[in-house]
């Protein structure tokens, strides 16, 4: 059976001699990795498709549960991703939410959606630490897992600073503390309660200095690591 979608390259494996496997996060059928026979010959004329973080129309064929690639029309290529190494880790971080945090063959519109907006932005030239702390408040939201940032998870009570607790998903205020709770400054939870709420289109209008992204980058960190798994590439981001 032949079917088509959209679908953006997260990432691509060789496989057997000329064979790639690409890992595609698609419109209608979510995660789904597809087997792009003889892609790695000099002649393919569909390299392009298995590039990573390239958005087109894929054709597949499709057998049981095993995609095939047929054919591509590519929408945008999003190459200036791979160009600047903070961009490329920040395009990695985006991919890896998806890779790691999404269930295979399940699709989710308003997170593909979402990806597009923040690999848009990227390519406008957003801060890149910028767009990732949106990207992930955002996804945390749409998967049911968004953080607390209000009120404290525990009590209720309205917290402008406090502490993050990872078995309570969001910020805790002081009487609500435990052993295991990490400091949450005034800025980094102002920061993020911003980030959250701002359209992609207007995050230029945002100016956070580097360390502070990188302060509640690293929160984000932690809280992720507990909920899915360690993000290598947000690790990254934070050395640069």
């Amino acid at each position: 059976m032949d079917v088509t979608t959209k679908g953006i390259v997260l990432k691509a494996t060789d496989y057997n001699e000329n064979d790639k496997l690409i890992l595609l996060y698609s419109l209608e059928y979510g995660k789904i990795t597809v087997h792009a026979k003889g892609i790695r010959k000099g002649s393919a004329k569909l390299k392009f498709a298995a590039d990573q973080f390239c958005f087109g129309q894929y054709e597949l064929n499709k057998t049981a549960d095993r995609y095939t690639l047929k054919t591509c029309d590519q929408l945008e290529s999003f190459y200036s991703l791979r160009e600047d190494v903070v961009v490329y880790y920040a395009a990695c971080a985006v991919a890896e939410c998806l890779m790691n945090c999404t269930e295979e063959e399940q699709s989710e519109p308003e997170v593909f959606v979402e990806t597009l907006k923040a690999f848009a932005a990227l390519t406008d030239g957003v801060d890149p630490l910028t767009v990732v702390l949106r990207y992930l408040l955002g996804f945390l939201k749409m998967q049911g897992s968004g953080l607390q940032l209000d009120r404290c998870a525990v009590c209720g009570s309205p917290v402008a600073k406090g502490f993050l607790d990872l078995q309570h998903g969001g910020v805790v205020c002081e009487g609500c503390r435990s052993a295991e709770s990490v400091p949450v400054s005034a800025r980094t939870l102002a920061l993020c309660k911003m980030a959250e709420t701002i359209s992609y289109d207007k995050l230029k209008n945002l100016h956070f200095t580097q360390e502070a992204l990188k302060d509640a980058l690293g929160l984000f960190n932690k809280y992720i690591s507990h909920v899915f798994f360690p993000f290598k590439s947000i690790a990254e981001l934070l050395k640069l």
